[in-house]
């Protein structure tokens, strides 16, 4: 039997990161216990693809079951307690506790808290939203594309002008550019604030480029069937894709983690909550920066986080010395279409503001992206 055992609640980045590395690091000695209710892993990026037809989710999907075969013992079932203080979790199966446990459940949609958006809008940031914001998009025939960001943080921040962008290309392939609007309208007051002022000047300069209007700091009321009312006027739409609030799972709430917040505060430093041997990675967590907004809920950060909690798992259990901290450092990429991508690099614990560069859009980076993806689903899953 292992001497000790760590329990992963969520197999996204953040704990496929932590799962696969404590097995390399600690072998059969530690039992590596990874939870998630759905089989099949895929990244985020394949939902923009799919909308637009350049590819599908299936095939950047993976079945979590064969990290079975790496020593790492999978449990598909639906979580329904956590107990941080005991470091146990409850599901039908009964309790497992363990000597260390971390939370990587994410960030849940939840068009429902804005009324009409679940009736009126397409949320591709629910996978189950994908197909039927397609099915729309290639019925489109013309008129105005309305793509709103209706509550944050949320997951990727640049997500939702990727999305303008591609689109953008989607009508222009089908000849409808000419007679089609498209706008992207957030309730933030830049555009991308984890960017700064720079950043979102750089963004908004791309979308004009590209005839993508773009409105910032909308305060939104409710949908209506062809319109998102707002607090002092209104935005018309033939086709509404929407970025809904987001916050954490209910079975996380629950649990007290997030006290009377909406996510769960940690250590910037090692991811630790205050519960002793109890972690949080990821986008259930909320870490604030020092300009007062929030690291960004990103799959590289959450990967990275996990990079350093699970070193910090190892390290405990061997006796060895603490990792260095984690750093706040992340890179990503922002496609501008299928061909093109620009890299975004930041140093977010910076201070007294965040550095952030953005390079600018090339084929090579585009093809980094794609890189990203396939080197990840090889080192989790092995191709």
């Amino acid at each position: 039997m292992p001497a000790s055992r760590t329990l992963i609640l969520g197999a996204g980045f953040g704990g496929l990161t932590v799962a696969t590395e404590l097995q390399r690091l600690l072998g059969a000695g530690h039992e590596v216990v990874l939870v998630d209710r759905n089989e099949y892993f895929s990244m985020g990026l394949r939902k923009l693809w799919e909308l637009v037809g350049h590819a599908t989710v299936a095939d950047g999907s993976r079945s979590r079951d064969v990290l079975g075969q790496r020593g790492i013992r999978v449990v598909r079932e639906e979580i329904q307690g956590i107990d941080p203080g005991a470091r146990a979790m409850e599901t039908d199966a009964g309790t497992t506790e363990a000597d260390y446990l971390v939370i990587a459940l994410g960030a849940v949609s939840r068009p429902d808290l804005v009324p009409g958006l679940v009736e009126h809008g397409h949320d591709v940031w629910d996978l189950a939203g994908v197909a039927p914001a397609a099915a729309a998009l290639a019925q489109f025939d013309g008129g105005r594309i309305v793509v709103f960001i209706a509550g944050a943080p949320y997951p990727c921040p640049p997500a939702p002008y990727e999305c303008a962008i591609h689109v953008h290309e989607h009508l222009r392939e089908r000849g409808l550019r000419d007679r089609s609007e498209i706008v992207a309208a957030t309730v933030q007051p830049l555009l991308m604030p984890n960017a700064g002022r720079e950043g979102s000047a750089w963004m908004a300069e791309q979308l004009t480029q590209r005839e993508i209007g773009h409105q910032t700091g909308i305060k939104i009321e409710r949908v209506e069937a062809g319109r998102v009312v707002l607090a002092e006027a209104e935005i018309d739409f033939d086709l509404l894709i929407s970025v809904p609030p987001h916050r954490a799972p209910t079975v996380v709430k629950e649990s007290g983690l997030t006290g009377e917040g909406e996510w769960i505060t940690v250590d910037p430093a090692t991811m630790e909550t205050s519960h002793p041997r109890v972690f949080a990675i990821g986008d259930v967590t909320q870490i604030p920066l020092a300009n007062k907004l929030p690291l960004p809920k990103a799959g590289i950060i959450a990967e990275l986080e996990g990079v350093r909690v699970a070193a910090a798992i190892a390290a405990d259990v061997q006796g060895g010395a603490a990792p260095p901290p984690f750093d706040g450092h992340g890179l990503c990429f922002i496609e501008m279409g299928v061909a093109s991508a620009a890299l975004v690099d930041g140093d977010f614990y910076a201070t007294p503001e965040p550095r952030v560069s953005i390079a600018e859009p090339d084929a090579a980076h585009a093809a980094e992206k794609r890189l990203f993806e396939s080197e990840r689903l090889a080192r989790w899953f092995g191709s």
